[in-house]
């Protein structure tokens, strides 16, 4: 019966003109919670821009961060591993204390823990490790410095994210590993992803990048798999620039992690810790990055509060508008990060309006945007250069890399790639009335539909 009422509402929006509107609910232009006003000229149209002030700026500097930059500066200690640098040290153990492990370990960049992590499983030249076609480009990169195959697993429509019900078809023998990535700061289904991972003994490192303090079931997402890896770079909602790491329970899993990403070289107060000898890339995280990151922990979780508190806000407002279909939570979801907030926009709803055409009259009302970024992953130039490469023809037979690319094709991903939209997650930062005014540009856009068409 909700439901019921739900989508007469949503038509009634659809073909309600504002006059009307305005007679039905004289002296208050409202409807469930709806603020309507006069739609006006779009701005794209030469109208009255809706939104002109700008919204929350990110990365953002505070006093703290400046003093321990300051710090930082003065003592000559920017490298982590010169006697009295602890910046990076402290900004380990406060971190694994925030996300709820044993160990953290800090990298130069999220790419940087993600191939470390792979490497760290056992992922080597021959493996298959499957990974979501929706994600930023490192997730599939690190697979591939691993000399490994990054199978694609189609996503889910509403949440966005990898599907739990099609990872199975993709199993064989050669998987060694699933990444489960948390899209957008939310998290996918990593309990459902992890039983079957474990059913087929397979590694589960968990690319969290974007979702530092995400939960489901009221357990933090990174914390799931083997290990679970984190982005500080300069977009992420906390932040130095460039900077990542790895965390983790199980001290020879994070032993192996030290040595690769130190040149090969053991921890010196481990220096049995590794069996044989290896050789690494230089990941190391320095001083100068430990002490931005140190500075932004206290403030994180009020952070974090204020953008779920916003997003879900902005989702109530989202969905009374035919055509925008917010992102969806996962079944279990406690909490999310929402570094990116995504909508589905249906161009039917729209009098056929492109979603470029959309998005540009988005932006000219003061709503910034974006599409979907490094959507289809899968159909990527860097995919089939790869596989072109010596190395992997040497690794990989004809006749598997023909099976490979006949397998590789996530036909739920391709829809949402043309119809997804991504908002910056400084813009939850803000306040109910800036999610009040992209719910009105966008009521403002399809309000003028007929003249964006023909314009």
């Amino acid at each position: 019966m909700k439901e019921h009422k739900r989508i007469n509402r949503r038509k009634f929006i659809s073909a309600a003109s504002v006059g009307a509107a305005a007679a039905v609910f004289p002296g208050g232009n409202y409807l469930s919670g709806m603020m309507f006003q006069p739609a006006g000229k779009l701005a794209i149209l030469g109208g009255e821009r809706l939104r002109k002030e700008p919204f929350t700026t990110w990365p953002q500097s505070n006093s703290k961060i400046e003093a321990l930059l300051i710090e930082t500066a003065k003592s000559g200690k920017w490298y982590r591993f010169e006697s009295g640098a602890k910046t990076v040290s402290e900004f380990e153990k406060r971190f694994a204390e925030l996300i709820g492990t044993r160990h953290c370990l800090a990298t130069g960049s999220g790419t940087q823990a993600l191939h470390t992590a792979l490497y760290a499983v056992g992922v080597e030249a021959g493996d298959e490790v499957l990974v979501s076609p929706l994600t930023y480009i490192a997730s599939p990169q690190a697979i591939f410095l691993c000399n490994a195959l990054p199978v694609f697993v189609d996503v889910d429509i509403d949440t966005f994210q990898m599907d739990p019900a099609k990872m199975e078809p993709l199993i064989n023998e050669n998987t060694r590993a699933v990444e489960p990535v948390h899209i957008a700061g939310l998290p996918c289904q990593i309990d459902k992803i992890t039983e079957i991972a474990r059913k087929h003994n397979m590694k589960v490192v968990e690319d969290s990048c974007q979702a530092a303090l995400a939960e489901l079931n009221n357990k933090t997402v990174g914390t799931y798999g083997e290990l679970g890896c984190y982005s500080f770079q300069s977009s992420k909602v906390i932040a130095c620039g460039e900077g990542g790491a790895i965390v983790g329970d199980d001290q020879d899993l994070i032993d192996i992690c030290y040595a690769f990403h130190n040149i090969g070289i053991p921890r010196r107060d481990r220096p049995g810790s590794v069996k044989g000898s290896i050789i690494g890339p230089k990941y190391r995280m320095n001083e100068w990055e430990g002490a931005v990151l140190l500075g932004q922990i206290d403030n994180f979780k009020g952070q974090v509060d204020l953008r779920n508190e916003n997003a879900a806000y902005l989702s109530k407002r989202l969905d009374e508008i035919p055509g925008i279909v917010p992102q969806r939570l996962s079944k279990g979801v406690t909490k999310g990060t929402y570094y990116l907030y995504g909508f589905r926009y249906q161009k039917e709803y729209f009098n056929d309006v492109t979603r470029s055409k959309f998005l540009r009259a988005l932006a000219a009302e003061g709503i910034p945007n974006s599409s979907m970024y490094f959507d289809r992953l899968n159909t990527q130039n860097f995919v089939e250069h790869t596989l072109n490469s010596k190395v992997f023809q040497i690794v990989y037979s004809k006749e598997r890399l023909k099976r490979y690319r006949e397998q590789n094709q996530c036909p739920v991903n391709d829809i949402l790639s043309e119809q997804g939209v991504w908002l910056w997650q400084q813009m939850l930062l803000g306040t109910k009335r800036d999610m009040d005014d992209i719910a009105e540009a966008i009521i403002k856009i399809q309000k003028n539909k007929e003249a964006l068409a023909k314009s």
